[in-house]
């Protein structure tokens, strides 16, 4: 049973070798989740895969390993007799004041793991995972499985759901040999708390196969981690479905490892909250290519259910979106940004209804007149992107930090008049890269 459910279990990690996922930010599809909690399900559910057939021995050599103050679990590791490599289960059922999280890793991450402020700052979590007072609540979908919903008024910048992972995987891990891989999986899974084993339980698996793994190709978060593609499982940020106008935007802090989302404009109350499963700069075919070979369904959102006309005309806005934004982030001598095309990017982004990459705008409209020169305009779009929750790279405070210091000093930031600068120099012959 356990090779039939593995076969149906492996198009997100195809995906990732293949070189797609990784043009997904996050994966998610809520239309199986019951209703009730399902307490005793779990051990049912997997029990009959973890019926491993005794030749599998013969492909592996496991290992306990000892045991740093980061795990509750001694790590149990595989590597295959064609491979360096190793991989190991590390679980810390402890983890964000209960919750747990288990790791399926190589040696060398997991040392750069527990050195995260995840692990060394045990109040880094006091105010995650918490959801008595959530401003929104499951419903059922008629057709579409569940949802999440505004209970509340919610403004830009309102604060929605901030979790930690339960799970974080190595891609890696699971190519030294598929079958043994889904038993560490299901180690991994066994060493969570009762409750956290129950609320991974409770998402979504759109396809036949492995329960767990499953769930992970259904609701996982899909990105680089210390230098390597995993992939995350945050339950709770799964509730969200999908939409390529989503009304939120999130930041992914892969030092506490807290997956944070907020309102990216006015939710009414009643009204969906959604995230984007990829990439929304991608015209509407791609996009629904995408989420199509990756989570099965053909997009209907409120933007790819237009008229073709009017996806004419937003496939065209974001071609221009795309091309100021690499206009704009140009910082070499060949430039041709202007505080004009900055301009033009956050029109555009109202137009097309982009409304999480107001903070992005508002900073390359702050940095494009400061290296003109326009001192004023700098510092009020610094403000806004600020007010916007500015963020290019997941790292929100980086990109705050960055603008409040062009506000307090624009004159000593780094962007000052430098495009005029370039544009003297080349006139001069001289060529200087920032």
């Amino acid at each position: 049973m356990l090779l039939s459910n593995l076969l149906a279990s492996l198009s997100l990690f195809d995906l990732i070798y293949a070189g797609e996922a990784f043009d997904v930010n996050f994966q998610a599809n809520l239309s199986g989740i019951p209703e009730e909690p399902q307490p005793n399900a779990t051990s049912q559910l997997l029990a009959a895969d973890l019926q491993v057939s005794e030749n599998f021995d013969d492909l592996e050599d496991t290992q306990e390993r000892p045991r740093s103050s980061a795990w509750t679990h001694d790590p149990e590791c595989i590597h295959s007799e064609d491979s360096t490599e190793e991989y190991c289960v590390y679980t810390n059922n402890s983890f964000a004041h209960g919750r747990g999280i288990s790791f399926f890793a190589s040696p060398k991450i997991a040392a750069r793991i527990a050195e995260l402020s995840a692990f060394t700052d045990h109040a880094i979590h006091d105010n995650v995972n918490t959801f008595d007072d959530a401003p929104w609540e499951i419903r059922n979908i008629p057709g579409r499985g569940n949802g999440l919903f505004a209970t509340r008024l919610l403004h830009r910048g309102d604060h929605i759901i901030s979790d930690t992972p339960v799970g974080v995987f190595q891609s890696d891990a699971f190519f030294l040999d598929y079958p043994i891989g889904y038993r560490y999986l299901h180690t991994a899974f066994d060493r969570l708390p009762d409750v956290t084993k129950d609320i991974v339980m409770r998402t979504a698996a759109h396809s036949p196969g492995d329960p767990y793994m499953e769930r992970i190709n259904t609701n996982a978060f899909a990105g680089d981690f210390e230098g390597a593609p995993h992939f995350f499982l945050y339950p709770e940020t799964a509730l969200m479905n999908h939409d390529c106008r989503p009304n939120t935007l999130y930041y992914h802090d892969t030092s506490s490892l807290i997956h944070a989302t907020y309102a990216s404009r006015t939710i009414l109350p009643g009204e969906e909250i959604t995230i984007t499963y990829t990439n929304i700069l991608q015209p509407r075919s791609e996009r629904r290519s995408v989420l199509k070979q990756s989570w099965g369904f053909h997009c209907q959102c409120s933007l790819c259910s237009r008229s073709d006309s009017d996806i004419e005309e937003s496939d065209a806005r974001i071609k221009k979106i795309s091309d100021l934004q690499t206009h704009l982030s140009d910082w070499t001598s060949n430039s041709i940004a202007t505080p004009a095309m900055a301009e033009q990017l956050l029109e555009l982004y109202d137009q097309e209804g982009v409304h999480a990459a107001k903070g992005l705008g508002h900073m390359l409209a702050a940095l494009t007149y400061n290296a003109a020169g326009d001192v004023s305009q700098a510092k009020k779009h610094a403000r806004l992107a600020i007010e916007a929750g500015v963020v290019t790279d997941g790292s929100r405070e980086t990109d705050e930090n960055d603008m409040e210091a062009l506000t307090a000093n624009p004159k000593g930031h780094w962007s000052y008049l430098v495009r005029k600068i370039q544009e003297l120099e080349g006139k001069m012959g001289i060529k200087r890269e920032i």
